[in-house]
Order: structure tokens, then C-alpha cells, then sequence
């Protein structure tokens, strides 16, 4: 009885395997379907991509074509613009017209120069202003640089003068 009873118990335990087998396989077989289901999508998804990378070649080759056309019609243009020769009749009234157009321009001009002036004579009679209420509120005495280095250099010369005095009266009081 043992025997029978081992042998049931190792058939069950088969059984069990191959259920555990079973659904493993299973398991594996959907995850290859899958996989092969995104393969088949990825090979349409590389294939579609190649049409439309060849598809713009095309497009790029006709544009490169379509500029080069562009450009030397552009140059071909330019060469026949060259080789034109153009003949320009003034009249009384272009002459007239043009001159009228730089007497405009000239009274502009004069205008908007004398404007100019009047405003710079403004700025500098402000400055004035300015720079005279400075020196009348300020203690001490302003001399501009020109002045001070004119003081500077005539004190200089003057005191060089009395040292060398000094000098010939300490030579002669020696003698």
C-alpha cells in the first residue's frame, strides 16, 4: 500500500509539474507572441520610415535642382542687365523738379541747423548758470587749470629768482 500511495503521490506531483509546466509555457507563448507582434510592428514602423527618408531624397534633390535653376537664371539676368544700355532724357520739368527738391531740402537743412544753434546757446547759457551760482556758493577762490598752472609756474620762476639773490648775498657777505 505504501508503493500505491508513493506511486499517486508522485503522479500528482507529475501532474502538478506539468500544470505548473503548462502554465509556464503558456506564459512564454504570449510573451512571444508578443514580441513578435512588435517585431512585425517595428520591421512596418522601419519600412515606412525608409519610403518617407527616400521620399524626401526626392524632395531634396528637386529643391537643389529648382535653386540652381533660380541662381543661374539670377545670373543670367544680372549679365543681360549689364549689357543694357540706357539712355535718360531730363526735361525742362525734371530739371525744374529736382532743383525745386534741393531748394526744399536745403531750407530744411538750415532749418534744422539754426534749431540746432539755438538750442546748444541754451544748453551753454544754462551751463553758465550753472557753473556761476557754483562758484558763488563755494568758499575759497576757482581758478581754472589755466590760471592755476600760470600762478604755479610764475611762483615757481619767482621763487628760483629770490633763492639765486639769496645766493649772490651769501657769496659777497663770504667775500
Amino acid at each position: 500500500m505504501k508503493n500505491k500511495y508513493n506511486n499517486l503521490v508522485e503522479e500528482i506531483n507529475k501532474q502538478e509539474e506539468v500544470k505548473e509546466e503548462k502554465n509556464t509555457l503558456g506564459e512564454e507563448l504570449r510573451l512571444i507572441k508578443q514580441a513578435v507582434s512588435n517585431l512585425k510592428d517595428c520591421v512596418s514602423k522601419v519600412e515606412q520610415a525608409d519610403k518617407d527618408g527616400m521620399d524626401m531624397v526626392k524632395a531634396l534633390n528637386a529643391a537643389t535642382d529648382s535653386m540652381d535653376m533660380a541662381v543661374f537664371a539670377f545670373c543670367r539676368a544680372v549679365t543681360r542687365v549689364e549689357s543694357t544700355v540706357l539712355k535718360v532724357e531730363m526735361t525742362d520739368e525734371c530739371k525744374n523738379e529736382i532743383i525745386t527738391a534741393r531748394e526744399g531740402l536745403v531750407k530744411a537743412e538750415t532749418i534744422l541747423l539754426s534749431n540746432h544753434r539755438k538750442m546748444m546757446l541754451q544748453q551753454l547759457h544754462h551751463q553758465n548758470e550753472e557753473l556761476r551760482s557754483f562758484i558763488k556758493s563755494a568758499q575759497g577762490v576757482y581758478l581754472s587749470p589755466k590760471i592755476f598752472w600760470w600762478w604755479t609756474g610764475i611762483s615757481y620762476v619767482t621763487s628760483l629768482y629770490s633763492l639765486w639773490n639769496l645766493l649772490q648775498l651769501l657769496l659777497l657777505w663770504l667775500r
